[in-house]
């Protein structure tokens, strides 16, 4: 028995080693991964969405989930095409906010079944094959509202898709090969589990070959039921246990199923040529400036929102005071709003006062200098890209901060207007794409500035 009790020792020792690894790097990595993932493509959907060839669920109402839920991905229906698709793309957001916000993506909780359906998930839209060659109908459904906007005339909108193409590829393998981790941790995880609690005092079969294997395998499914009743049950991995026992080869797979338990750390890449310091600030400038329109759009709304929230106040009690001929209340500023808003590693939300009419100035402002500023070759980028390296970075830092307190404010401002003029029983629309959008501008020029920050330290 000594053969035997070593290797689970072994075993042991390399799936703990691996997976404190999981624990400590991987899954943090896949967690961060899923949220850059759906932050890219609710991008492109907005972008879609404002172009007007896919639209918003009507009956996109808060739901609560259990478990991750696949979309249906069945042959689409001649009528009503794009409707359809928009209900089922619809669903797939539900399902990835579900799963960056309330998934539990941890060891105990993940299984191989909950793995599998993590997959299929991130491969609903099949990115590597985007177009009519696409076996799933809502990839292809999906690839020809992209496409039209991608190779078509609005060369800021197709450049915006396009990046957000590459990106999104780019983290659909980061996250396949984490979960390619997870799933192998998994079945090695399982397997040694079988090991431990069912192979000990376990008769193996006298025959030989083929009749030994089987003999072998009803002997583990018997005495699995008993052992480890209300565990799933894989018989391809107890396959594999039975080779690892009885095969001719059997120390080579124990020794194969060993090494890729161990961890490879990565060799540093080579740096084979210098980053130029200005070349990742201009491209972080043309990052930050792309939401131009999405600012000046979610400004309007805000001040559309404001006016149905004004109108309400108005006719509340002004045409009494009229009638009895009363002087007129003394009027106070309207527009200015007390909001609150969550700050990190803080636990009580902060208070800021934020007067609209000012508000709205600065931001159609940022707007206008964005846009001035997006194509990349105009005079206003042309003066810019003619200061100095440092002026440049300081330019950068200064917009980053200035954008991050333009979005919490906008968001702060978009949930307070909507639930008071939802009170006043009026509609108000929301701003919840141009505010991804804003977000997602900021976190690449954000990682450029970093880039930037790292070659200029080394």
């Amino acid at each position: 028995m000594e053969g035997p009790a070593r290797y689970q020792e072994q075993l042991d020792a390399a799936i703990e080693t691996r997976r404190q690894w999981l624990e400590s790097e991987q899954i943090p990595r896949l967690k961060d991964a899923l949220v850059s993932f759906e932050a890219l493509f609710e991008g492109a959907m907005g972008m879609l969405i404002r172009k007007g060839l896919l639209r918003e669920d009507p009956y996109n109402y808060e739901q609560t989930f259990s478990e991750i839920t696949i979309p249906k991905d069945d042959a689409l229906p001649e009528f009503e095409n794009s409707d359809e698709v928009s209900y089922r793309l619809a669903a797939f957001r539900r399902q990835l906010r579900f799963v960056t916000t309330e998934y539990p993506l941890d060891l105990p909780s993940i299984g191989l079944a909950r793995l599998k359906k993590l997959s299929a998930l991130i491969s609903y839209i099949n990115w590597l094959e985007l177009g009519e060659s696409s076996k799933s109908p809502t990839t292809k459904a999906f690839a020809r509202a992209f496409m039209k906007v991608r190779m078509g005339a609005d060369t800021m909108a197709s450049q915006i898709l396009k990046d957000a193409e590459i990106q999104i590829v780019k983290t659909t393998h980061l996250i396949r090969a984490i979960l390619a981790d997870l799933i192998a941790y998994c079945r090695e995880s399982w397997k040694a589990d079988l090991r431990r609690v069912v192979l000990p005092g376990f008769s193996q079969g006298a025959g030989e070959g083929r009749t030994r294997r089987e003999e072998m395998l009803r002997g583990i499914r018997r005495a699995f039921a008993g052992r480890m009743a209300g565990k799933p049950w894989y018989p391809s991995l107890a396959e594999e246990v039975a080779d690892e026992e009885i095969a001719e080869d059997a120390e080579e797979r124990k020794a194969k199923v060993l090494a890729s338990l161990a961890i490879a750390v990565p060799e540093k890449p080579r740096v084979t040529e210098a980053l130029d310091g200005r070349t990742i600030l201009l491209d972080a400038v043309r990052l930050l400036s792309r939401p131009n329109e999405d600012l000046a759009t979610a400004i309007a709304v805000l001040e559309e929102n404001q006016r149905l929230l004004a109108e309400s106040r108005g006719s509340g009690g002004g045409w009494l005071r009229r009638l009895l001929g009363a002087a007129p209340a003394p009027k106070i500023d309207e527009r200015v709003y007390k909001v609150q808003y969550a700050e990190p590693g803080v636990p009580t939300p902060k208070t800021e006062t934020i007067d609209f009419a000012q508000f709205s100035a600065a931001v159609q402002k940022k707007s206008s200098l964005l846009a001035a500023l997006a194509t990349g070759t105009g005079p206003a980028f042309r003066r810019l890209a003619s200061t100095s390296e440092e002026q440049l970075a300081g330019f950068v830092d200064k917009q980053l901060n200035e954008l991050l307190l333009i979005h919490r404010r906008l968001g702060c401002l978009n949930t307070m207007l909507q639930a008071r003029v939802t009170q006043a029983r009026k509609t108000a629309r929301g701003i919840k794409i141009e505010l991804l959008t804003i977000k997602n501008a900021i976190i690449k020029a954000n990682q450029r500035r970093h880039d930037y920050k790292e070659k200029d330290a080394g």
